[in-house]
């Protein structure tokens, strides 16, 4: 998501990673400026597609589908203005305008008051938005309302939110599910303190950080350990499951970046151990989480691998692509998107590629196996064409044929005065 000025858009971007190519497939108007995303894949029939949630400086929550183009509104809306009395008054309108426009239904057709916000729905701006991937029907958005609120996508339609948490005094920065337990929220705000909630039972466990929170990551290859990113740089990592045991202490603290700013961070979820943070100084930092005998380290702070200026001004997000283990994407204020392709890069490879828990994605094997392959396709090519102009020259012949016999047909021979035939 993007702005210029005062044009606010949802870029969808394809790359190609065989060629390096990266271009945007289309894009969809956004009515506010964007805040937050969260990627899910049901949407409001309970169907299963390619859809975002969008979170904007307005109270409402929109979900888009991806597989859309030119899509002129959302496919629904969480929250945000009740403008059913507006939509009612303005079909009366049209319907009178095409009638009788008498003096007793302009009395009727009053325009209604401002509209107010449907029922449990926020009343600030959404700051952070997390889709559950184990109950896909259920969304979670964090505002600045320092109201935490659960939502079922598929009762849309009922527009209230399913539940509401308000543990936070200030703005809520940061929400995440767990990747394991979908009933376990994560949740940060401004007010420097970081919470636990059971959804289930509303059960809720705090802890302060040292500033305000930026975002939040569990640790896939072991969920029980939370990591923090907070506004003063420091980088934390907490186990969830001791944490009244060790007093609400870190696992480790470290700060990844001396003038603070870091904005994001991110783990692999195909490389174990390999943590990331991004800031505003530009700039992508790779960590090791691991010690030496490869596991993960309870004493010592993460160890810094290498770092590299993405290009695209001062970061605020990073991702990385779950189906290959060396493509890290991030978004910057220079309005462009930045990949960085891990694969050729011999020192990450050294130190992470033993540890991949899924097949990489080698574009030499790619290659290699389109080569191999190569010869057979354009045989096949070259047959399918052969093959289509031999049947283009019969089709050719079967109608100049036809038309000849049809000439044929067509003459006659008629009796002239003189006795003689005449064609």
């Amino acid at each position: 998501a993007k702005t210029e000025e005062d044009f606010a858009t949802l870029e969808i971007h394809v790359y190609e990673e065989r060629t390096g190519n990266l271009f945007v497939h289309h894009d969809i108007p956004l009515p506010a400026f964007p805040l937050c995303l969260a990627h899910g894949d049901i949407n409001n029939d309970g169907g299963a597609g390619n859809y975002i949630a969008v979170g904007t400086f307005d109270p409402a929550i929109e979900i888009w589908n991806l597989d859309v183009l030119n899509a002129l509104e959302p496919t629904c809306i969480l929250g945000g203005m009740d403008t059913t009395a507006a939509d009612e008054w303005m079909k009366q309108s049209i319907l009178a305008a095409k009638g009788n426009n008498n003096k007793k239904n302009k009395k009727r057709n009053k325009k209604p008051k401002t509209p107010a916000l449907r029922p449990g729905s926020h009343t600030d701006a959404v700051m952070s938005l997390s889709w559950n991937k184990l109950h896909r029907q259920v969304l979670c958005s964090g505002s600045a309302d320092t109201t935490v609120k659960i939502w079922d996508i598929t009762k849309a339609h009922d527009t209230a939110a399913v539940t509401t948490f308000s543990h936070h005094t200030d703005k809520v920065q940061s929400v995440l599910w767990h990747p394991t337990e979908g009933t376990l929220l994560a949740t940060g705000g401004y007010d420097k303190t970081i919470a636990i909630v059971d959804a289930r039972s509303a059960d809720c466990k705090q802890f302060k950080v040292t500033a305000d929170c930026e975002s939040l990551c569990w640790d896939p290859h072991h969920p029980q350990y939370l990591t923090t990113a907070t506004e003063d740089g420091v980088v934390s990592c907490w186990d969830v499951r001791n944490l009244a045991d060790t007093g609400n202490k870190p696992v480790w603290s470290f700060v990844a970046d001396e003038y603070g700013g870091v904005s994001d961070i991110a783990y692999n979820p195909n490389v174990p151990g390999m943590l990331t943070t991004c800031a505003v100084n530009k700039t992508v930092t790779l960590w090791d989480t691991y010690n030496k005998d490869g596991q993960p380290s309870l004493e010592q702070p993460p160890q810094a691998c290498g770092n590299k200026d993405m290009g695209v001004g001062k970061l605020y997000t990073m991702s990385w692509y779950p189906s290959s283990p060396w493509l890290l994407g991030c978004g910057g204020s220079g309005n462009q998107l930045a990949l960085w392709d891990m694969t050729r890069e011999e020192p990450i490879q050294k130190r992470f590629g033993t540890r991949t828990t899924s097949a990489p994605m080698s574009l030499e094997g790619d290659e290699q196996e389109n080569n191999n392959d190569g010869n057979t396709k354009e045989q096949d090519f070259e047959a399918m064409m052969s093959a289509n102009d031999t049947a283009m020259e019969k089709v050719r012949e079967n109608a100049e044929q036809l038309a000849k016999s049809k000439k044929k047909k067509g003459k006659k021979k008629v009796r002239t005065e003189e006795g003689g035939d005449a064609v």
